[in-house]
């Protein structure tokens, strides 16, 4: 009897003892309530160190990683780097190697500026159209535009000396009826491969056009330069034919095929080949 009372206080002793499982008070985590778990107070969503899950590291070449919807992404290329391919593995593969500004070679030969804009695909920007026989900006046509001045217009006038060729309106109109006001036109100013046109005096009183300088020996010399033809073809240029009556000792000029056959099977006047390429427009 005495044995199973004794029995019985051991039990009751155990039982209002200390219990050390789980001891820290209010949580498992250690003394306060603390937890130690790193990750505890981590969106797994947000954090490129912890992206999906505890410790998951986001690491992309060249660039500075992000993490997105527990993902890893890519936040912003490394300086001089760019994504090109979309491919994160590679992350940003593409060195720049582009100078904003720098000169580059337009589609039609002229020379651009290169537009940085997309590093992956840089773009060379058309230049101004300028005045100098080319087609600066690749539209197929050359020196149009706000190009002003680039191109003077002649005027064709007719009077007792035949015909006359004049930049200035008051001195054609002094000469004669004007037939064509801006008949055709000439450059203001050389550009390359041109050469000068002038207006010279023959012996007769009458004028002719001519490129030499000492206007052909014809018994005058020059009465005016009115500007600058090429001798080939040139920036959608035109020919101007060349056409003497010899028994009147008069030339005369034309952009027109139709006329200049008209003035030789009709007129007296035989073909004399061309002076020079004009221009239809300014």
């Amino acid at each position: 009897m005495r044995l199973w009372a004794c029995a019985v206080a051991f039990l009751l002793a155990c039982g209002n003892g200390d219990d050390t499982r789980g001891s820290g008070g209010a949580g498992h985590g250690g003394a306060g309530g603390q937890s130690t778990d790193p990750c505890a107070d981590v969106d797994f969503q947000s954090d490129p160190n912890n992206c999906g899950q505890c410790g998951r590291t986001c690491v992309v070449p060249q660039a500075t990683a992000a993490c997105s919807a527990g993902e890893c992404a890519l936040a912003s290329c490394d300086t001089g780097w760019s994504d090109c391919d979309g491919d994160l593995d590679n992350g940003c593969e593409h060195e720049i190697d582009c100078d904003q500004g720098s000169g580059c070679a337009t589609s039609c030969g002229s020379t651009g500026a290169l537009d940085c804009s997309d590093a992956c695909a840089p773009v060379c920007q058309m230049p101004a159209e300028t005045c100098n026989g080319l087609d600066d900006d690749c539209d197929t046509v050359c020196d149009n535009g706000p190009v002003a001045g680039c191109r003077v217009g002649v005027h064709r006038a007719f009077g007792a000396n035949g015909h006359y060729y004049s930049t200035s309106e008051a001195d054609a109109a002094s000469q004669g009826t004007i037939e064509v006001l801006s008949f055709f036109y000439l450059y203001n100013d050389t550009i390359p491969g041109a050469q000068p046109l002038f207006r010279c005096n023959k012996s007769n009183g009458k004028t002719f056009l001519t490129t030499d300088t000492q206007c052909e020996a014809m018994g005058g010399g020059v009465d005016d330069q009115l500007g600058f033809t090429s001798p080939t073809p040139l920036c959608d240029s035109t020919p101007l034919y060349r056409l003497l009556n010899a028994t009147e000792g008069e030339h005369f000029y034309t952009t027109s095929m139709g006329e200049r056959d008209n003035a030789v099977a009709n007129l007296g006047f035989v073909d004399e080949g061309t002076t020079g390429h004009v221009w239809v427009g300014p």
